[in-house]
């Protein structure tokens, strides 16, 4: 009986476990968007992927993208250790003509198939909250019209021609005359066939004065990228566009000395101004590439160690791997060695250690092997040769390391095949080597007694009864699961506490970041949508007057009420203000948000 229950389980877990390696590629944005508002289409997969193209966006503008991220997550369940990963490419998207949308499937190529991601729909609304300025008959602009050297943007590359792999640094400088209040919009190239990654600078914009054409300039550099060439010949970088809010002053008419002496009134007006394009000139290697090239470009060293040089058959041994110095660290692949047969190798683990400097990533990048031998006897592991790409010599450098030399002693372990396989690895990942021979079994083995048959046994009866009992609770339970889930707003109402904690808890990650905007943009997400499952309203007809109407009705305190408004009000002013606020003001509204959700969910009747 045992036996039969424990084998159940087993396959139970090893079917669970074959379909979370299936690929999930999904698409996700916002349902509801005002018109003219920023907000992100982010298409995440669980492998690693290759030339994802982006359904037709009509209608919609690309703002920036894409961005990758890369998630992992390591479990360590009865010494096996399961790995999951995630990417993610994320676009910022903008549309200003209001209707219904629906985005086609993108496709993605992993491992020589191709995958298609879900269609997305997305309601554009039209934004009531920015209506058009009307002119007044009494007021008059001091400076209506600015010319193109009043305002401009200049993006410099610190090199017009470099290799595959060599890093060039973009620097974008504002020139100004005249006064700025903020940034409202921009849009990024998309630096087709290059790597980019940022330089932190920090996120406020130093500025300096210089002399262009006779005219004197407030400077200051907005952002600096550093781009890896990924394709030989002469590449194109497109304008970057900004669009600025300029403060404007408007005077009144009037024939009073007092109204010129104390008139101060100032209005916002948007002005949009773009690049020039560059080229970059991308030259091929002068050599044939050796084969022990990876993708190193730089100035780089190689370092190779190993845990131990005498073990016992069975133990395992780390042979770590350290590529530092300047270079194109994070496209450098996996070096190869040579083992020998007598050994059990798994996939090496990746660490880097890096920083984004002018002269490309500065840092290290580890490798780490893990080996086990399988018998006794003194081992002798080739040397690990890596080439890498120097721009300045233009020439090719290899480097190579000192034979690994490892003694095997023979130990108990060989006999009866036992192995000692370090916390980290899969013991499924071991494999046997030479499957014709197996070793002894030396353990004490359990008999039975000639004439005992398993058919019409108890535990015969039981294999068949069992399932049958365990499928019939599944079916009950299922089909009560599914009548709970077939009243939809009474599923959102449970679980609007639950998704609001949640949203709120990915802004704790923007706050954590001192990304002001995503954070305060978050809360109101989180606040709106609990809102809307709470009171059965879609978020688009959902308004901060008519939520606060519906609350009183439902039995909300004048109190919570007005510590709501409060937030949203903070909320909003935030998201448009200069001024991000402090982060322990940030703190404190987070805290008063989760806290005004619990006194709405236990007061909403």
């Amino acid at each position: 009986m045992k036996h039969s229950i424990l084998l159940t389980i087993v396959i139970f877990f090893a079917s669970i476990s074959i379909f979370g390696q299936d690929v999930k590629f999904t698409a996700q944005a916002r349902n509801a968007v005002l018109a003219g508002e920023k907000f992100q289409l982010v298409y995440s997969v669980n492998k690693e992927g290759e030339d994802l193209r982006l359904p037709p966006l009509n209608n919609f503008t690309v703002l920036m993208g894409p961005s990758v991220m890369t998630s992992s997550s390591t479990q360590i369940i009865g010494g096996k250790v399961t790995r999951n990963q995630e990417y993610s490419y994320t676009y910022i998207l903008k549309c200003d003509t209001p209707g219904k949308y629906t985005l086609a499937s993108a496709q993605i190529n992993i491992d020589g198939k191709k995958y298609e991601s879900n269609p997305v729909s997305i309601e554009v609304v039209k934004n009531e909250g920015t209506r058009p300025q009307q002119q007044n008959s009494t007021q008059e602009s001091e400076s209506s019209n600015f010319s193109k050297d009043d305002l401009f943007i200049k993006v410099s590359k610190n090199k017009s021609s470099i290799y595959i792999g060599e890093p060039v640094v973009l620097t974008t400088k504002i020139y100004t005359r005249i006064n700025l209040d903020n940034i409202s919009d921009i849009k990024h190239p998309d630096y087709r066939n290059f790597i980019v990654q940022d330089i932190e600078d920090g996120n406020n914009i130093q500025w300096s004065y210089e002399f262009v054409n006779n005219k004197q300039y407030r400077v200051g550099t907005f952002e600096r990228k550093v781009l890896y060439a990924q394709k030989t010949g002469k590449q194109t970088i497109e304008p970057t566009e900004i669009e600025f809010l300029i403060k404007q002053r408007v005077r009144r008419r009037s024939n009073s000395i007092f109204d010129d002496f104390f008139d101060n009134n100032y209005r916002v007006v948007k002005k949009r101004v773009s690049s020039q394009a560059l080229s970059i000139n991308v030259k091929p290697y002068p050599t044939a590439k050796p084969k022990s090239f990876s993708g190193g470009v730089g100035n780089l060293t190689m370092n190779v160690t190993t845990s131990q040089n005498k073990v016992k058959v069975n133990d395992g041994v780390t042979i770590k791997v350290v590529i530092a110095g300047t270079g194109n660290h994070k496209l450098i692949s996996v070096p190869e060695f040579n083992f020998s047969t007598d050994f059990d190798t798994f996939d090496p683990t990746t660490k880097n250690n890096f920083t984004n400097t002018v002269s490309g990533m500065k840092g290290s990048k580890t490798f780490e092997y893990l080996i086990i031998p399988r018998f006794g006897g003194t081992y002798t592991i080739d040397p690990l040769v890596f080439s890498y790409f120097d721009p300045k010599s233009e020439k090719f450098v290899t480097l190579k390391s000192d034979p690994i030399v490892i003694e095997v002693e023979k130990g108990s372990e060989e006999q009866t095949g036992s192995t000692y396989i370090p916390s980290s690895v899969n013991r499924e990942d071991v494999k046997f080597i030479g499957k014709d021979i197996r070793f002894i079994k030396t353990d004490n083995t359990k008999l039975k007694e000639k004439g005992t048959y398993l058919f019409g046994s108890l535990i015969f009866y039981l294999g068949y009864i069992i399932p049958i009992i365990l499928f019939a609770l599944a079916y009950f339970l299922n089909k009560k699961k599914i009548h709970e889930n077939a009243n939809v707003q009474l599923v959102k109402n449970k679980k609007a506490n639950k998704m609001a904690r949640k949203r709120l808890k990915k802004s704790s990650v923007y706050l954590k970041d001192k990304n002001h905007e995503a954070f305060y943009n978050e809360v109101l997400k989180a606040l709106y949508s609990y809102l809307s499952d709470k009171l059965f309203l879609p978020v688009s007809e959902l308004s901060k007057e008519k939520a606060t109407d519906l609350i009183i009705k439902r039995g909300v305190s004048e109190e919570v009420k007005n510590e709501l408004i409060e937030i949203l009000d903070t909320c909003e002013f935030a998201r448009f203000s200069p001024s991000s606020g402090e982060a322990q003001e940030m703190d404190k509204l987070y805290n008063k948000a989760l806290e005004n959700i619990s006194k709405l969910d236990s007061q909403i009747k």
